[in-house]
């Protein structure tokens, strides 16, 4: 099988027009029509687009003695391997979200010492320490444990849960302004009236 049927079987196995495929590339339907019928060959960059979205290698594609793969066996474990950089993500921020959550929960059962805010004549606050004075309060808790480290890690692993979580997303919409910016460089400019 060669690239030109390729491009056509795989094209119609996801369900793609000629004109919605070009316009994922950033193409004319005309080039997918000349790579379909065997008249052109994709250059590698669309090449290379073209085996991403197909979901198979560029090998697979240019060798005559390849019949194009499945998306699975493609990229062996490509779509676990997303699954589970997902499942991180959500595994890292929902230990930093427990871990926030249990110290605010300490911060309400243990009684810390807090200050008595007093105001001057000028408008000036000030703070009053004594250790009579206590209450519950999820800064002044943090402050005399010095928890300041901690809460800090915690914040990072929801950060980084978050990043490991949106990263595929935020590639493929990258990806696609990409193609829309490259679309409109390539489009022939309007004729002014």
């Amino acid at each position: 099988m060669n690239l030109s049927e390729k491009i056509l079987l795989l094209r119609k196995q996801r369900g793609l027009s000629q004109e919605a495929l070009a316009e994922q590339l950033g193409v004319s339907r005309q080039a997918v029509s000349r790579w379909e019928t065997g008249s052109a060959l994709p250059d590698a960059g669309n090449l290379l687009q073209l085996s991403r979205l197909f979901g198979v290698t560029a090998d697979s594609l240019l060798n005559d003695d390849c019949d194009p793969v499945s998306p699975a066996s493609a990229h062996p474990g490509s779509s676990s391997r997303k699954g589970k950089r997902r499942l991180a993500g959500i595994c890292l921020a929902a230990m930093g979200l427990l871990g926030n959550f249990i110290l605010y929960l300490l911060s309400r059962a243990i009684a810390v010492m807090v200050p008595r805010i007093s105001y001057d004549a000028a408008g000036k606050k000030w703070y009053h320490w004594s250790s009579e004075q206590t209450g519950h309060s999820l800064k002044y808790f943090i402050a005399e444990y010095d928890l300041e480290l901690l809460v800090c890690l915690l914040c990072l692993l929801i950060a980084a849960g978050l990043v490991l979580f949106f990263l595929e997303p935020l590639k493929k919409r990258a990806d696609q302004l990409r193609r829309a910016i490259r679309s409109r460089k390539n489009a022939p400019p309007s004729a002014a009236s």
